[in-house]
């Protein structure tokens, strides 16, 4: 005869191999739950990316506009920052 505490971790294990079905699976309640991925109706780019898109292009515009007034030797920090930035999003992204 089997002790309460042997059924009971038997029940647990069993409920924990379960497979749960998509059906079977609720969505949240609050739509906070994630917005990295979550469907945008503002646009195609969630908030995170669109504050990357301006920062990518500012670093772009500012580099240009110092290689144009001064030299490439000066604008080459901004390209860098602009180079190291793109590969931040290429990873992040």
């Amino acid at each position: 005869m089997k002790n309460a505490p042997d059924d009971d971790r038997l029940q647990r294990s069993r409920q924990a191999r379960q497979v749960i079905a998509g059906s079977d699976v609720r969505p949240p309640s609050s739509p906070s739950y994630g917005a990295s991925y979550a469907a945008q109706p503002g646009g195609m780019f969630s908030p995170a990316q669109r504050n990357y898109l301006i920062a990518v292009a500012v670093l772009l515009f500012f580099g240009l506009l110092l290689y144009l007034v001064f030299s490439f030797g000066v604008a080459s920090i901004i390209f860098f920052l602009l180079a190291m930035a793109l590969l931040a999003g290429w990873v992040v992204f």
